[in-house]
């Protein structure tokens, strides 16, 4: 098998960039290409997005507090801007049809004339979307004049925050304290810090918006000249900007937590939190099995008692493992474009590379699962066979005691003189034994021995009968 050189690279996205040139959807095919290329999203993947749209009626309204006489002539203009968009998009994607001559150009040949159109679009782009903001000021009364700034506020925030890549970049804290259900003194209290957050929230993603924009030349000349080191810098310097703006995020979400206090106070962070970091925040597997047990009919007081403190206990230490499993998603994505790009370089040398998580999310992972895992043995312990049985999605991961697999063997040995049966869990197999096992019926003892071992209910292993419910 062949494997590509840089020679070969260097081919593929000449390739690359004349098919975009000659292309209808010329940007919107090469978008895709830069991002992979060095690690992360850049201005290509907006640049032909039309900046306003029917759907953000409602921002307008809300934020203007518009009258009812006002929304048809908003409607009407949001139409003409459309129209007005698209046109003007089309002219772009057909000059760069017309550029059928790049096919024999070098890369940077190649580059130069893309870049051309393109950088005429932007400011056009601009223009456009300025021309349209200018005329529904013109609509406005005075009083409404005064919200502007609350309106391009909500309009950056409807626009830029999808283009988060980190993870809690792209939350809005405004929509998560419209679901906690706070009276209004305590949203009184919260207004101050949500205003604050706002204002912040804005010029960040405003200069992260630019340093987007700004990427393009860039990463389509370290395209052409497979400036590697060069792609990587040009997303680093995004990332920086997304990093400020996770930080706001992070300033908002404890201001505001604060200024709600108490139970409200709580329930806005673990929403926000819950947003912020899905991948983290989701139901876990040892919460059900605590909640099935606590709900049997036969368990003792004492046992009960037991159960209660180890879920509390379990409880505090799950806290504790995503708090870390956060911190390693903090550390680790900002670096995720160097490292992307660098297994990619890897791969097209050769090489054999798995992407999966960065090293500290694995690490952080791995000892959650293994908290998983010490709980579930816990519970096993705490129960009777019969208990374990009762009890969803539990019986499969007992593991049974090695001093009562011990007992079993020698039950059925006693019973069956050590020839002819089924050989228990862990028994050493007789020497005119089968050469398979056989899976035992649930509930059955081993070779017919009175109290040995049960296998569960999928006949995989079995669980001692022990501890008093």
């Amino acid at each position: 098998m062949n494997r590509p050189t840089r020679s070969n690279l260097a081919v593929s996205f000449r390739v690359r960039l004349v098919a975009t040139a000659i292309g209808i959807g010329a940007t919107l095919a090469m978008a895709p290409s830069a991002s992979a290329q060095f690690g992360g999203r850049s201005g290509m993947a907006s640049m032909f997005t039309p900046d306003f749209l029917p759907r953000d009626l409602p921002v307008f309204v809300d934020a203007l507090t518009l009258e009812e006489w006002q929304r048809p002539i908003l409607e009407l203009l949001i139409d003409e801007y459309g129209t007005n968009f698209n046109t003007a998009a089309d002219g772009v994607r057909s000059r760069m049809g017309n550029l059928k001559d790049a096919a024999g150009a070098s890369p940077e040949r190649v580059v130069e004339m893309i870049s051309a159109p393109l950088v005429s679009w932007m400011d056009e782009k601009k223009k456009l979307r300025d021309d349209f903001l200018a005329s529904v000021r013109s609509q406005l009364s005075e009083n409404q004049i005064e919200q502007w700034p609350r309106l391009e506020r909500a309009l950056r925030r409807e626009k830029s925050l999808p283009l988060g890549e980190l993870s809690g970049e792209s939350l809005d804290l405004t929509l998560v304290l419209r679901e906690v259900d706070a009276p209004p003194v305590a949203l009184d209290a919260a207004a101050p810090a949500l205003e604050q957050y706002e204002v912040r929230l804005d010029e960040t993603l405003a200069a992260r918006d630019t340093a987007l924009d700004a990427s393009v030349a860039p990463l389509l000349k370290a395209m052409s000249s497979s400036d590697v080191d060069r792609g990587i810098a040009t997303q680093e310097s995004i990332m920086q900007k997304r990093m400020a703006v996770r930080a706001t995020q992070d300033e908002g979400l404890a201001a505001i937590r604060d200024a709600l206090g108490g139970e409200y106070g709580a329930e806005f962070e673990r929403r926000a939190m819950q947003k912020a970091f899905p991948q983290v925040y989701r139901p876990d597997p040892i919460t059900p099995l605590f909640e099935g047990a606590l709900a049997l009919p036969d368990i003792a007081e004492e046992v009960r008692t037991s159960l209660t403190s180890l879920q509390s206990q379990f409880d505090a230490e799950h806290d504790v493992a995503r708090t870390a499993l956060v911190e390693s998603y903090r550390v680790s994505e900002p670096r995720e474009p160097r490292r992307r790009t660098e297994i990619a370089r890897q791969r097209a040398a050769g090489a054999t590379v798995r992407m999966g998580d960065a090293p500290e999310v694995e690490q952080a992972k791995a000892a959650r699962e293994e908290l998983y895992e010490k709980y579930r043995k816990l519970l096993s312990e705490t129960l009777t066979e019969e208990q374990l049985q009762a009890v969803p999605g539990l019986s499969k991961f007992t593991e049974p005691d090695p001093a009562q697999v011990r007992a079993a063997q020698q039950a059925a040995e006693l019973q069956g003189g050590g020839k002819n049966r089924k050989p228990g869990l862990g028994a050493p197999v007789a020497d005119d034994a089968p050469t398979s096992i056989e899976k035992t019926e649930p509930g059955k003892p081993e070779g017919g021995a009175s109290g040995g071992l049960q296998t569960s209910p999928d006949g995989a292993g079995g669980s001692p009968k022990k501890k008093g419910g």
